[in-house]
């Protein structure tokens, strides 16, 4: 592409696209493309051979490309960095962190792998690609309200803890790596994690990532401005949720993300948590919406 084009079309990365809310955020970008903009899209995809279905199901668009990218691997991760710059100019514009797993049952070790995924894959990519994002790039990263409701239980300390102004990436990880640990002793609930609801790996990963999005925010990269974002696609009808039949369509999950891609940033809050373009807390004090999950995991426990 030459310097020209670069000026002209945005370059946009949706993480985990092959499939679910991710291959509906793409889906919609390449309807979008089709109406005049000339977006070059960048479908990551875990599995080559996945991505590769994913584009023929799209009609193969010109303007799509796959970039193989496992968000669990740091080689991974190098090696889609590298491939950017060589093939799309070295230039982002929209960075959506989409990838992410949910495991139904919690040892140590989908704990770590999880955690890994979901948290640590995400701000070791946005290390990797936010020096060549350009002046007011945005990252959207996918978080869940599952997070925001869980986090309800929780003791207060840790509450405090994942929602401080002055949280540091470094103690940030610290409150990840305990989780883990405490998985691995099986002292949650001393830690401030009630037992009484399951597989909390996934709701401390996705709460990690609300708050590293809130440090991101602040750790503007000299000589240009960026605009980092948490956003929660709702409940969705994917295979996280097993096509769950009270689910809302995953188009509605893609629409909340791009809400966060199209708003004009002076609408939304740097740094900020968001669904359906509504700004959300990080811990849900909705006391309707915390037992309205309640009743939903209990019926989803009693019926596997």
């Amino acid at each position: 592409m030459s310097s020209t084009e670069h000026q002209q079309q945005r370059v946009i990365l949706v993480t985990g696209a092959n499939k679910g809310i991710g291959f509906e955020v793409v889906k919609k970008l390449v309807q979008r493309s089709s109406s005049g903009n000339n977006d070059v899209i960048l479908l990551g995809s875990r599995d080559l051979q996945r991505g590769q279905d994913a584009l023929k199901q799209l009609g193969s668009p010109p303007n799509t490309h796959i970039l193989e990218l496992d968000t669990s691997s740091k080689e991974s991760i190098t090696r889609a960095t590298n491939e950017i710059k060589q093939k799309y100019g070295g230039q982002l514009d929209i960075l959506i962190n989409n990838a992410g797993i949910a495991r139904p049952v919690e040892t140590p070790e989908s704990a770590r792998e999880t955690v890994n995924t979901n948290y640590y894959g995400v701000k070791l990519l946005n290390e990797h690609l936010i020096p060549l994002l350009r002046d007011n790039g945005r990252i959207v990263n996918v978080a869940s309200e599952v997070a925001s409701i869980t986090f309800y239980f929780v003791s207060k300390d840790l509450q405090d803890q994942f929602t401080s102004p002055t949280l540091t990436t470094e103690q940030l990880d610290g409150l990840v790596e305990d989780f883990v640990s405490a998985v691995e002793s099986k002292t949650l609930e001393k830690l401030g994690y009630p037992s009484k609801l399951p597989s909390w790996a996934y709701s401390v990963s996705k709460a990690a990532l609300i708050a590293l999005t809130r440090i991101e925010a602040g750790q503007q990269p000299e000589g240009k401005k960026i605009f980092v974002y948490s956003v929660t696609p709702g409940y969705c009808c994917t295979n996280l949720s097993n096509h769950a039949s009270d689910a809302r369509p995953a188009e509605a999950g893609a629409d909340s993300i791009l809400h966060a891609v199209d708003t004009p940033t002076n609408e939304l809050e740097n740094g900020a948590f968001y669904q359906d373009g509504i700004k959300l807390p990080p811990i849900c004090q909705d006391g309707v919406k915390v037992q309205e999950y309640v009743v939903r995991w209990q019926k989803r426990a009693a019926s596997q």
